[in-house]
């Protein structure tokens, strides 16, 4: 590395060219001021009159001793852990490197350098309230580990597999932990037999109000007889269930040709223990079952003479071989 003699300091990183996002960047290089090297308090990353960060940390780069030809131990290296709470996604902004000084003046700006912005606010997702820098209070267990209301949207991809494999309407079928019926309403339309059953009095409210048929139910019984429907659907529900056999039970009796089952696919946690991750589904602390394809195949040949299961919804995360991964599995449980 050739350096020009008059050079105080340089930004390795942002990259130039690449999009950073505001909320969590790092801001990296060196700094060498030469006879105020020890005046130096720390190192501040500024946009106008916004500090993004700073540092009193330093450290030896050899690069930078050898081309400025320092002393071996001469302290130039920095990172700065930057956030930009006002950037809008898409925009640009300066950031300029400052030093300030033991008596608490600053220098001008050292280095700069231009950066452009990712094009998406993650402050919108989701828990997004975490990365936003007012947020200071200590998070307990209940506000990281819970669970939202029902969903009025659903999968289109599940509901294509339920059409597939119900088979054209007229059907008879029960959706055990329907919701807020996002499938009934769809196989409604479309000319199925349709008839929920929810025990959430919340959502058995709202399914009142939209006209879409159904049952409260007790959560251990189903009101209805022997046989009376030709496919039984338990979509994202099996995994809330303290009790599973009885359960599976209860819908054999009123559905014993046919049971279609969605569930959080846990063959993920093994794939994903490199990346450090866990699906956030998973951390809802109503779920009580965690299912892999045997297990689920297992439970489910208890009460159904043929199952087979597959996966649904693909995983934004490849495993670390690079092998696509998958959300959910999908049984299609059936008995003569």
């Amino acid at each position: 590395m050739r350096l020009p003699p008059f050079m105080p300091a340089h930004l390795d990183e942002p990259a130039t060219g690449l999009p950073v996002d505001p909320l969590c960047f790092m801001v990296r290089g060196w700094a060498w001021l030469d006879r105020e090297q020890e005046e130096i308090a720390a190192l501040e990353a500024w946009s106008g009159d916004i500090m993004l960060g700073d540092t009193i940390g330093r450290y030896v780069r050899p690069d930078v001793s050898q081309a400025l030809a320092l002393p071996a131990s001469a302290r130039t290296g920095f990172e700065i852990l930057g956030h930009h709470p006002n950037v809008k996604p898409g925009e640009t902004f300066e950031i300029a490197l400052r030093v300030r000084r033991a008596d608490g003046s600053r220098t001008p700006p050292l280095a700069q350098r231009r950066v452009t912005t990712i094009t998406r606010d993650y402050r919108q997702n989701d828990f997004g309230i975490l990365l936003d820098q007012r947020t200071t209070a200590v998070h307990r267990r209940p506000n990281i580990y819970t669970e939202g209301p029902s969903q009025f949207g659903g999968s289109g991809e599940v509901a294509d597999l339920i059409r597939r494999y119900v088979g054209p309407p007229p059907r008879r079928l029960v959706d055990v932990g329907c919701g807020l019926g996002f499938y009934g309403r769809g196989l409604l339309a479309d000319g199925y037999d349709w008839m929920g059953a929810e025990v959430d009095g919340d959502d058995c409210a709202e399914l009142t109000r939209l006209g879409v048929p159904h049952h409260r139910v007790d959560g251990r019984t189903l009101p209805f007889a022997d046989g009376a429907f030709d496919a039984a659907l338990c979509i994202e529900v099996l995994e809330h269930i303290d009790e599973p056999h009885g359960f599976l039970r209860e819908v054999k009796r009123v559905a014993p040709r046919q049971l279609l089952v969605s569930v959080p696919n846990c063959e993920l946690l093994g794939y994903l223990h490199d990346h450090l991750a866990t699906p956030w589904h998973m951390l809802e602390p109503d779920h009580k079952s965690f299912f892999t394809r045997w297990s689920l195949g297992a439970i489910l040949r208890e009460y159904y003479a043929h199952v087979e299961v597959r996966f649904h919804t693909p995983y934004p995360l490849l495993s670390p071989s690079g092998t696509p991964l998958h959300y959910h599995l999908f049984a299609i449980a059936t008995s003569p």
